[in-house]
This record gives structure tokens, sequence and C-alpha cells, in this order.
């Protein structure tokens, strides 16, 4: 949108400011003439690099390139370095960080003797060690190779062989961290582990006490680390088998016996073939002998032959020899019998009393058994540490470093600064961009001074006189144009867009306020009512009017509807040179994007109107309403922050909005008022830029005419101009 020019302009200029194009042509022929002024700036501006570049002083930059080894290395145990899952991108980026760190720096000053180095700032005096700390570090710079273990460590320097020995030396020093590092987690870890070792090894030797008090105390007795009583009761027990056993055998073998000796004739040799006696062996040996004998004889010789009858006799007298026998051995296996019951009978009362005495000290074996699990535990513990103990003493001397220099610096041949093509060619593009902007403000356009009209004279209790006719009613318009909501009478200096004082702004607005209300009620009465809308109704006034006749409508309507019991408030976006925020508070007042730029505080950027219940909050300061444009998202946030304590917002956003702008607060807006000059109101020019923007914008309500009266206001030449 643009509106005809507040100040006039001489014809034939490049930029013509009654619209938006520019000559091309007389831009060009305007360069053209100025050829020589440009040429001569860019000249200097070259010159001056030149000079630079031979007259500043060179510095040189030399790289080490140190790779970082994230495997962990053990000098004692089986592999001496393990492979690793992954490493954390922080703990590569942390080494980075140690590379400068001042412990780091500290090393390579003391080895290279920097204190007494005037490059960076050392003395000779002690004292000069932060200071030159301080300088290294600006010389150091240390960058990390994308996605790799590799960090350079660069140094710069004006001498190209400090430089490069400095690099080297921090390269060391770092190394020297790394290991100086692992062998103080290692000292740290013994000195803590050994503090407890002493501990460690009282509780364990109280526990074997608490033990061995308790085994005293309870009478339980170990051997082996068993106690007695549960020994002799597995022992007795056995011995109870084992006579069990002995007492079933010497009965099964007395009852054999006890039957073979009760046997009277039968086969007798196959009766003794189970009984396992040498006398009986060797009897029955003779007793088939003989038997044998005798059926031999018996088929030669009569039953009454003399031989026959010697044999029967033998024969006779080994059964009586076997039958003492076996009478013998029955007595013998009735007296083992005997004793083995009589041993179980023994085993088993010993069994039970020993089953008794295991019983009655079961629970002095459990609370014992508690108190030996405690002891092993202490002592287990106690064991481990001092083995740890051991083993960090022995890591604290054989440490790795965990990187290693793969390509140590070379003295650079070329300085590294001043750069010559770069500064050679950016003082060629800002000197070609000075002779531009020199060319173009040479050939600008003159502003004529504003017109000299007729003065306001001002008196201690101001009232603005009564000289313009009164507004025509509002029906009246409504019939005639639609679209047109009310029609305003705005003085003429006003209207005009001329530079007031603040003082003679605040009384012109502040007098159509006055004089215009039944057009302001109406006005108001057209637009969205707070009940009507979630949270307070938004009013968005804009147009092609001039800055303060849109600045008097928005504080009219803004007065109107502060009537209500609820207080009103007055948001000043307007960027033109009379706002109601400069007239009625002041130019130098805080507004919003103060805080944010000048560190204002927040609750100073408001000001309470005495006359009126409006709370009046400027978008910025006199100083950055040129920024207002860019600011939306800003005012929108602000808005929504304090508009809760109100009913209605009545926000001004000037003539020539940026669409960012516009934009931004229309999304907020319950209504949208165009102000417009009552002599344009029905050109067809307003009339399409009307329907434009209905079409584009849903709550555009109509617009307000202004009509010029005949106030019109005189300011010195001076406050006109500034």
């Amino acid at each position: 949108m643009t509106r005809p020019p507040e100040l006039a302009a001489e014809s034939g200029g490049v930029f013509d400011p009654a619209s938006d194009a520019i000559d091309l042509s007389a831009l060009f022929g305007l360069l053209r003439r100025q050829l020589l002024l440009i040429l001569l700036t860019t000249a200097l501006f070259v010159g001056a690099g030149l000079a630079y570049c031979y007259l500043a002083d060179k510095v040189y930059q030399a790289t080490t390139r140190v790779l970082l080894d994230p495997r962990d290395k053990q000098l004692v145990g089986p592999e001496v370095v393990r492979p690793t899952q992954g490493v954390d991108l922080s703990w590569i980026e942390t080494q980075v960080d140690l590379v400068t760190a001042s412990g780091t720096l500290r090393k390579v000053v003391e080895r290279e003797n920097l204190i007494d180095d005037p490059e960076f700032g050392g003395t000779g005096s002690p004292s000069d060690m932060d200071a030159v700390l301080t300088s290294l570090a600006r010389h150091v710079r240390a960058e990390r190779g994308a996605q790799t273990y590799v960090i350079d460590i660069i140094v710069s320097s004006t001498s190209p062989e400090k430089a490069a020995r400095l690099s080297i030396a921090v390269a060391e020093a770092f190394m020297a961290s790394l290991t100086e590092a692992k062998q103080n987690a290692a000292r740290q870890a013994n000195l803590l582990i050994a503090r407890q070792i002493d501990d460690l090894k009282a509780k364990a030797r109280e526990a074997e006490d608490r033990v061995e008090a308790y085994r005293k105390e309870n009478g339980v007795v170990q051997v082996d680390g068993r106690p007695v009583d549960e020994q002799t009761l597995k022992q007795l027990n056995e011995a109870n088998v084992t006579a069990r056993l002995k007492a079933d055998e010497a009965s099964s073998r007395l009852a054999k016996l006890d039957a073979i000796a009760r046997t009277n004739g039968g086969d007798l040799a196959s009766a003794l073939s189970s009984i396992d006696s040498p006398v009986l062996g060797r009897l029955k040996v003779e007793y088939a002998m003989a038997l044998r004998e005798q059926a031999e004889l018996q088929q030669t010789l009569g039953d009454r032959h003399p031989r026959m009858q010697a044999i029967g006799a033998d024969i006779a007298r080994s059964r009586s020899l076997i039958a003492q026998e076996l009478n013998n051995l029955v007595a013998r296996a009735r007296v083992e019998a005997d004793l083995a019951k009589s041993q179980v009978a023994s085993s088993a009362a010993a069994l039970a009393a020993a089953t008794r005495k295991v019983s009655e000290t079961s629970d002095a074996s459990v609370a014992l058994r508690d108190l030996e699990g405690e002891a092993a535990i202490r002592r287990d513990v106690y064991r481990a540490f001092v083995a740890r103990a051991q083993e960090t003493g022995l890591q604290e001397n054989l440490q790795v470093s965990d990187a290693r220099i793969i390509s140590p610096a070379q003295v650079p041949l070329y300085p590294s600064s001043p750069r010559k093509k770069i500064i050679l060619g950016l003082a060629g593009i800002g000197g070609l961009g000075v002779g531009l902007a020199l060319a173009l403000y040479r050939g600008r356009t003159r502003p004529a001074r504003p017109a000299v009209r007729e003065r306001l004279h001002l008196v201690e209790d101001p009232v603005l006189p009564q000289a313009e006719p009164e507004p025509e009613p509002v029906a009246a318009l409504a019939s005639e144009s639609p679209d047109v909501l009310a029609e305003i009478g705005v003085p003429g200096s006003l209207a005009s867009g001329d530079a007031l004082t603040e003082e003679a702004a605040g009384e012109l607005i502040g007098g159509v306020a006055v004089d215009s209300r039944p057009a302001f009620q109406a006005l108001a009465e057209a637009l969205t009512r707070p009940g009507d809308t979630e949270g307070p109704a938004v009013h968005v006034l804009f147009g092609t009017a001039a800055s303060g006749a849109i600045a008097a409508v928005a504080y009219g309507l803004a007065r109107v509807m502060a009537e209500e019991p609820a207080e009103t408030l007055l948001i000043d976006a307007n960027s033109g040179t009379v706002t109601t925020g400069s007239s009625l508070i002041g130019r130098d007042v805080h507004g919003i994007l103060d805080v944010d730029f000048n560190h204002a505080e927040a609750d100073a950027i408001g000001s309470r109107l005495e006359d009126a219940s409006i709370v009046l909050l400027p978008a910025a300061s006199a100083r950055l309403r040129h920024e207002i444009g860019f600011h939306g998202d800003r005012l929108v946030e602000t808005i929504r922050d304090v508009a809760d304590g109100f009913e209605r917002v009545v926000v001004d956003l000037g003539p020539s909005c940026p669409p960012a702008l516009f934009n931004a607060l229309i999304g907020i807006a319950d209504d949208v008022v165009m102000v417009v000059d009552a002599q344009e109101a029905d050109t067809p020019e307003i009339r399409a830029m009307f329907a434009d923007l209905r079409h584009l914008v849903p709550d555009l309500r109509g617009m307000v005419a202004t009509r010029a009266t005949t106030i019109v206001v005189e300011t010195p030449p001076a406050t006109a101009m500034a």
C-alpha cells in the first residue's frame, strides 16, 4: 500500500517519492557522472588494504597431528590392548579441549621458557605467568578432523621456527598430561584402597574371633572344618549298619549249620558243600575217599570181608568226626550271633545318644554357620582389596598415553596472516560500496521545506477551537457508501502529515477525540464487542491517511471504548511522523522492542493516560521505530501476554504498514478498519484496494474517512526538519 508523500520533492530525481518505481536510466546516468568519485573511493580502500598487508606483522602457523587411541591398554595381563565396542563422542571433544587447558599450556611455558618471551607478554617475572598463559592460549588452537580420532594442534607465532617448535611442545605436553592423569587416577585408587585394608583386616579378625568364642561358649568342636558331633553321628551310624549286617550274617550261618547238624544220613557230602571250613573240608575228603573205596571193594569182596568191615569202620569214624565238627561250628556260630546282636544293641544306643546330642546343638550350629559365613565374606573382601592394592600399585608405573604424534609440525614457508587476497578483495568491495553510496547521496533528491501554516496559540488550559464543522451523520454516510463506517474531522496539520511538536500533536489528537465523540461511539457500536469473542476484542487500524490522522482515530476510538468499566489497551505500532506514543507520553519513552534491544525494564514501557482509562503501550521508542515492521511476531506475543486484563485492544499500525507486520497482527484481530482520506474514499483506486483486501482479510469491517478541518499548527523550521 502506498499513499501520497508527506514532503514534496524536486522533480528529476532518480527515486520518485510518489511511487515505488525507480528510473534505471537516471540511476545509471547518475553513476556514470559520479564514476570518478567511485573509482577514487575504491582505489583509496584498495590502497589502504595493500598498505595494511605490507605493514602488518606476519603470522605463521604450524600444525602437529595427534592420533587419539581410545583402546584400553593394560600392560599387566594376557592382552596388552583391549578392543573397544564404541567411543563416546564427548570423550573425543573433551580431549580436544584438554589441548588448550591451562595445565597443558603451563608445561609448555615452563619447558620452552616462554616467561622470558616478549611475544607472549613475558618479562622474566614469575608474576607474568597468568598473562603468558592467556597469550599462549590465544596462539594455540585444537581442531578435530571430521569423524576421526585425529587432532590438529595449530600454533601461530611471528617466527616460523618458533611456531613449529611450540606446536610439537604442546602435543608432547598434551600426551604427558594424559599419562599423568592415568597415573594420578591409579595412585589415588591405590591410596583409597590402602586406607581400607587395615580396617578390613581388623573386621575380618574380629569376625574370626567371634566364631571361635561362640564355639567355645557352646561347646562346638570341629575337625577339618566340620563339627565333631556330626562326624561322631556319622561314624556311629556306619558302625550300627555294619553291626546289623554282621548280626544278620551270623544268624544266617547259625541257622544253616544248625540245619546241617540235625541231618542224619543222607547225602552228607552235598550238605557240607555249602560250609567253608578247612577241617570239614579235610574230613569230607576222607569221607568221600572211604565211600569210593567201599564201593570198589564191594564189587569184588563181600560185605563180610574184613576189609569191608574196616572201611565201614572208617566211614563211621569220619561221619562221627564230621558230626562233632559240625557241632563245634554251630557252637561258635551261636556265640558269634549273640556277640553280633549285642554289638547291634550297643551301636544303636550310641547312635541314639549321638542323635540326641546333635539335635540339642542344632540351634547353636545354625548361629555358628551364620558367624562363619560373615567371617568368610569379610576374609574374602580383605583378600580382594589386598590383591587390588598390589595391582593398582603396579599400574601406577605402567601407564601408556592415549595419544601419539603421527605428523610433527614442519617449519611453515608462508605466513597465514595477513591474507592479501581476502583483504584486497574485501577492500575493493567495501570501496566500491562506499563509492556507490557517496554517488547516490550526491545525486539524491532535495526535500522541500514544509509549508508554513496558521499558528495555533496555546494557553495554560489549552482548548482546541471548534473550527471544523460537525461531521455528517453516520447513517447518511452509510447510505451513500456502505463501506464507510464513520467520517471523522481531523485538523489539517494532522491530515497533511506535517511534523509537529509533541505538545501540539497531543492537543490536536485530544481535541479530535472530544469533538468527534458521537462518530467514535457509532464506530465502536459497529465493531465486535468483548462478549462476542474469547478474551479481549482486538481492533486493528491501518490505512492510506497520514500517520497523525490514523493516530487521532485510534486514540478517539480507544477513548470511547475506555468509558466502559474495563480499561482499554492502545498499542502504538505507527511508524509515521506523528503517533499517539510520541504525542501523548513523549518521543523517548521505551517501547516493546526496547526490552529486547536496549534491555529496558518490562514494567516501564506502558503508560496509563491521566484523562482516560487507557493504557498506552508503544511498540518502540523513536530511535527504534524503523524496526517495528520486522517484529510483528514479538508484538503479537506481547499483546497475548498483557491483554488478559483488558476488554478491548486497539492497535494503530499507521500508514504504509509493512506486509509482515500486517499479516502477523490480523491473525489475532477481531476487527480490521482501514483509515483513508475523505477525498480519496470514493476513488477507484481506494475502492479496488478495499475490495481486494476484503477477499484476503475476512475481518475487514470497513473504512473510516478522515476529513481535514481548518485548524493547523505551524512549527519552527528546525523542528520540522528534525
